[in-house]
């Protein structure tokens, strides 16, 4: 095939234009958004592992978030720490938010990423405790202010108990398995990776009560008041990368189990029931508004937040930053 210097001519001339034109384009393209940096405080527990997940994945930092994550023993430390300035977004169950709205905290939930009953009691069967009812007359190791409290008050009120029933010593979760295994309380209240560290102290000794479909906690994202406002942009970074960080633990299960044994410092066998019982999802739904509610009532009437009145829960929601993303995930019950 005999190819003219008039067609070569006109190719040449085409691909210069094309090559011109794709220059322009591409000087013409916005830069990246300039990363912006982030503080969170991060329980260390399976309900934190949308987090750890989307931090180790990469997903921050593609969302253009310069994201730092600390951890803290209890979604409640991780709380106070926002509070007090040292992050600006906190991981945390509602227990703790709902103590802190009966003192005029001031914070907002923006979402909740997964909900989960995995909190229990586990207990010493050489003390002859064999049920809950059992739990009547013991010392009851809890973290006063947490999710674990709540629960031991629902699963003792299940069997017609209360916590006058039983003497609650005030023991923080990093050293319930110790305190537990020596002998100097009966059992404890609390949850995982510290539920899973009591059982291996205890071994076959240990008897475990689940809360099954009794109690649903909810594991949520807490700022200030004042911080989506302040930085919006950072609200629909952090609130996109958590989203694919639960897209991606669902279509890789295993990784994520290891992913979240990594940062609880747990086995990955051990932890693989507990972070199946977690349902992660963003969203903000009027179920997480009635616990608050139940927790608060339950609060004032055991006198733990002395002349305390059941906040209006819709006041600490700032659903709007997640109603952008997502308004479908937004189904709270507004005021007419």
């Amino acid at each position: 095939m005999i190819i003219s210097r008039r067609f070569v001519g006109t190719l040449a001339v085409v691909l210069l234009a094309l090559l011109v034109s794709g220059v322009v384009v591409w000087r013409s393209r916005p830069p990246p958004p300039a990363a912006e940096p982030l503080v969170v405080a991060v329980a260390v527990s399976v309900f934190g592992a949308p987090l750890w997940v989307a931090d180790r994945q990469g997903f921050l930092a593609e969302e253009g978030l310069q994201a730092t994550l600390r951890r803290y023993p209890t979604g409640k430390l991780a709380m106070e720490a926002m509070v007090q300035g040292e992050a600006e977004v906190a991981t945390v169950a509602e227990t703790p938010i709902m103590f802190a709205s009966l003192v005029g905290t001031p914070l907002r939930v923006i979402a909740n990423f997964a909900s989960s009953s995995e909190q229990s009691i586990v207990a010493r069967t050489d003390r002859g405790i064999r049920q809950v009812t059992d739990l009547r007359g013991r010392r009851i190791g809890v973290t006063l202010g947490t999710t674990a409290h709540y629960v031991l008050h629902v699963l003792l009120s299940d069997q017609g108990l209360s916590e006058a029933d039983v003497e609650l010593v005030p023991l923080p979760v990093t050293e319930q398995a110790a305190v537990l295994a020596a002998g100097r309380v009966d059992a404890v209240s609390t949850f995982a990776p510290y539920s899973t560290q009591c059982r291996r102290a205890l071994g076959d000794q240990a008897q475990t009560f689940m809360t099954g479909i009794r109690y649903v906690g909810y594991a949520s994202l807490v700022v200030a008041p004042d911080f989506t406002h302040r930085r919006p942009e950072a609200t629909r970074r952090l609130l996109r990368a958590t989203e694919r960080a639960i897209l991606w633990m669902r279509a890789h299960p295993q990784e994520a189990v290891a992913i979240a044994a990594e940062a609880t410092g747990q086995e990955a066998p051990s932890l693989q029931e507990t972070v199946d019982s977690i349902r992660a999802n963003l969203g903000l739904d009027q179920g997480f508004v009635v616990l608050l509610q139940a927790e608060a009532r339950w609060a004032i009437a055991a006198g733990l937040a002395p002349g305390a009145t059941v906040p209006d829960y819709l006041d600490l929601v700032d659903a709007s930053p997640l109603a952008q993303l997502h308004p479908e995930a937004v189904t709270l019950i507004q005021r007419p």
